[in-house]
């Protein structure tokens, strides 16, 4: 074999000499390319490795997808993520380097990712309607740069920032120089904030977990390890400060910092990236890593948590897992967070407390005009959740709306919420007349001419309303997008009380009515709201939401209709006008509560 390689002469064998000489010198320069990155330090975050193609660029794929993410113990949040982790996985080149980035969009709504620092083309920022249109779901687009300047550098998304940001949206890109700094250990912390069952940012995170599921920094004395610092909180300072020892500043956004700066704390910003040595020359031992403002080193109102971490000398005791048996307490300036149990409870009161406006039924000897003042007062409440149920229906609608006139998809989801709002309406109110008239007919009345009927048709109306209610309890907790405390419970509490009241109201009129007919109009009317706060925290779905509003709107246009034939038999017209402004004026002042309480 050996022999009919060699066969054939001088020349050819130049030419396989060659050609052996091309492939193992490509080999070796490909082999120290990648040796001459730093490896990963163990700072617990996922290292991307590219795809090389064959011009040399690195390419770069990441998907931006919702997984269920530990923050810490006993909390995981639905998280936005790249490839299923926070942060996102670690992009790591060096100087000289042609950069392709890939992103796959499989979250529920449009999505960019801008490049935090770099050097790059305009049409590569990442600005939704600046400099790109919106990647919409189940969409791509590719990002080029080329790695100039050496440093820390972000990738993070620019779409709905505040929100998306905060759920995990976020990421590092570090760039080497061609001769990279010689250290020991190459630690990243990655600081951010979540929105837990709060309006505000009161969790944070090193590298996606807080306390006490942070990763220590190991070291041995006499090493010299970077400490890379980036700050992706949405709205909050951090003032990072390592006990017993001293962090010389290096660079900062990915600029050197020339003059000689040493701290013992770090003044970091939101956006900003600031790059540290430190030398191993303390004690050995577990020094703390922390941030020293205080509510940023708790979950919640639970301390310790968030933002502590230590520099740990290998071979001593780690006690950083002691610090929660000496320091521990909760905030009593804080709330805190709900569990899933503590929102089903919520949503049952919420409901529930329906059944204090029901014992007016109760009222005997009522003359006409307090007849006409209560039918009145329940018609105000109705018209109240009917301009209520109309304007919450129509904010998916025109959030969809919204969404396709930026770019961030088709039309398709704002043509099927729109005809889902249409149907809901018919149905709720067709639906409506038609089964009273069937189930009327044998009496030969209207529905308005029967208390009983139209007290059950009030309970069927508002339990639909209560349902969709429900689910903006459960799905506001599942995404930490509002504060459930109490004032919340209050709130709707007092709004499902005037609800109670519309049911009661036709009941006056009759002789008698039995506690078991009202328990069955306060079921009818009030368990939705239970039914639908658990169906909200397991399913985020707008359509849902728009169906059973727009139902419960088809419903309240017929009892509204209903209850005004009861007011023109009644008579005292002007008495009725009031009843009908205070009663809408009522449900008006129950709905501020609520929202000021953060709904």
């Amino acid at each position: 074999m050996f022999g009919r390689c060699f066969s054939g002469g001088p020349a050819k064998m130049a030419r396989i000499f060659a050609s052996l000489v091309i492939f193992f010198g490509a080999a070796a320069v490909a082999v120290s390319a990648q040796a001459a990155l730093p490896a990963p330090s163990g700072d617990g975050l996922i290292y991307l490795h590219p795809q090389v193609m064959p011009d040399g660029t690195k390419r770069f794929d990441i998907t931006a997808k919702v997984v269920d993410w530990e923050v810490t113990k006993g909390t995981t949040v639905r998280a936005w993520t790249y490839d299923g982790v926070v942060p996102g996985p670690v992009i790591r080149v060096r100087v000289g380097d042609r950069v392709e980035l890939v992103v796959h969009n499989q979250l529920p709504e449009p999505t960019v990712v801008h490049l935090h620092g770099l050097v790059d083309a305009n049409d590569m920022d990442g600005v939704p309607g600046v400099t790109q249109a919106p990647i919409p779901p189940q969409g791509e687009f590719t990002y080029r740069f080329t790695a100039v300047r050496p440093g820390t550098y972000i990738y993070h998304t620019h779409f709905n920032d505040l929100d998306q940001l905060d759920r995990g949206l976020y990421g590092a890109v570090i760039i080497d120089d061609r001769k990279p700094l010689k250290v020991d250990h190459d630690y990243l912390e990655v600081i951010s904030s979540w929105r837990i069952r709060s309006d505000t940012e009161n969790f944070f995170s090193l590298n996606g977990k807080s306390y006490p599921l942070t990763h220590p920094l190991e070291v041995k004395s006499g090493q010299t390890i970077r400490l890379r610092f980036i700050n992706i909180s949405g709205t909050e300072f951090h003032t990072m400060h390592l006990h017993g020892h001293r962090m010389r500043i290096i660079a900062r956004d990915g600029n050197p910092v020339l003059t000689d700066d040493v701290e013992n704390t770090v003044l970091i910003g939101p956006g900003q990236t600031v790059d540290t040595l430190v030398k191993a020359d303390a004690n050995p031992g577990t020094w703390l890593l922390h941030c020293h403002v205080l509510d940023h080193m708790m979950n919640g109102n639970v301390m310790p948590g968030g933002l502590i971490t230590a520099l740990h000398y290998s071979g001593t005791p780690d006690t950083l897992a002691m610090l929660g048996m000496s320091m521990g307490g909760y905030s009593h300036g804080s709330r805190g967070q709900l569990s899933f149990w503590t929102t089903i409870l919520l949503g049952a009161i919420a409901g529930f407390t329906i059944f204090l406006g029901l014992p007016i039924a109760k009222l005997r000897r009522v003359a006409p005009q307090v007849m006409s003042l209560l039918n009145s007062l329940a018609v105000g409440v109705l018209f109240f959740l009917l301009f209520d149920v109309i304007k919450q229906a129509s904010e998916p609608i025109e959030e969809a709306l919204r969404t396709a006139q930026s770019g961030g998809g088709d039309y398709n989801n704002f043509i099927t919420l729109v005809i889902v709002f249409v149907l809901g309406i018919g149905v709720g109110l067709v639906g409506l007349v038609y089964g009273t008239r069937s189930f009327m007919q044998s009496a030969k009345e209207g529905a308005s001419q029967n208390p009983l009927m139209l007290s059950l048709l009030i309970a069927t109306g508002i339990g639909m309303h209560n349902f969709a209610e429900g689910l903006a309890i459960g799905q506001s907790a599942a995404i930490g997008a509002i504060q459930l405390a109490l004032m919340l419970i209050i709130g709707f509490g007092l709004h499902n009380a005037t609800e109670g009241f519309g049911i009661a109201a036709p009941l006056v009129q009759l002789p008698a009515v039995r506690w078991r007919f009202l328990l069955l109009a306060g079921i009818i009317g009030g368990a939705p709201t239970f039914v639908g706060t658990i169906v909200g925290y397991v399913l985020v779905s707008p359509t849902l939401s728009v169906l059973f509003l727009t139902l419960a709107a088809g419903a309240i246009i017929f009892v509204i209709s209903e209850m005004l034939n009861v007011a023109r038999k009644v008579g005292f017209i002007e008495v009725g006008v009031i009843g009908l402004a205070l009663g809408f004026l009522f449900a008006y002042g129950t709905d501020l509560i609520i929202t000021a309480a953060g709904a």
